[in-house]
């Protein structure tokens, strides 16, 4: 059996305004709910390990809890202020797409799109750089690795990263799911 759907050419117009803005409504959110769960998880991340130091070795050793918050690192707070930021925008923008933007409201959309993608990927580039380093250390500074420690915390932050991620790629497609449009209503 063959199948006769239509194919994109042979699609009118306002067929192909309706899928575009089917998909751009899908993007944004899919981008409001991953940057939202990216916050989330990364602001809530916490855990409390109890370490063993010992200070002499004919004295037993002492035992001290420690915590690993999220707003323990600058890099941390930056990613959940990033993740909340681009997460406050996809609200906004499905408010602003849904008044049926075209023309001045496309572009400002696209530009700020643009900005939400430069922010996420800052914002995961940082948070990459400071799980690197928890994860493996760096023996030049004498940094030593904590995620063999704080697993969960360690986790949890990797978790956030992936969702955040995925986010940022979202934004990305809108970028260029909206340059694409710009450039056909262009030419045409």
């Amino acid at each position: 059996m063959e199948y006769k759907g239509n194919s994109m050419e042979e699609m009118s117009s306002s067929e192909k305004k309706v899928i575009i803005r089917s998909c751009d409504l899908v993007l944004r959110i899919l981008g409001l709910g991953l940057t939202l769960v990216a916050a989330v998880v990364a602001g809530v991340d916490k855990e409390t390990q109890t370490i063993s130091v010992t200070l002499v070795d004919t004295l037993p050793p002492l035992r001290i809890p420690l915590t690993a918050k999220w707003n323990d690192l600058s890099s941390s707070v930056y990613f959940v202020v990033a993740n909340a930021i681009a997460c406050a925008y996809s609200v906004a923008s499905l408010v602003l797409f849904m008044l049926k933007g075209g023309g001045k409201k496309a572009l400002g959309l696209l530009i700020s799109d643009l900005i939400m993608v430069a922010l996420l990927f800052s914002a995961n580039g940082a948070m990459a750089a400071i799980g690197l380093i928890g994860l493996n250390g760096n023996s030049h500074v004498q940094w030593h690795k904590v995620c063999n420690v704080f697993e969960t915390y360690c986790h949890r932050a990797a978790a956030s990263f992936a969702m955040s991620m995925l986010g940022s790629f979202i934004f990305l497609w809108l970028v260029v799911l909206a340059t694409l449009d710009l450039h056909k209503r262009s030419s045409s």
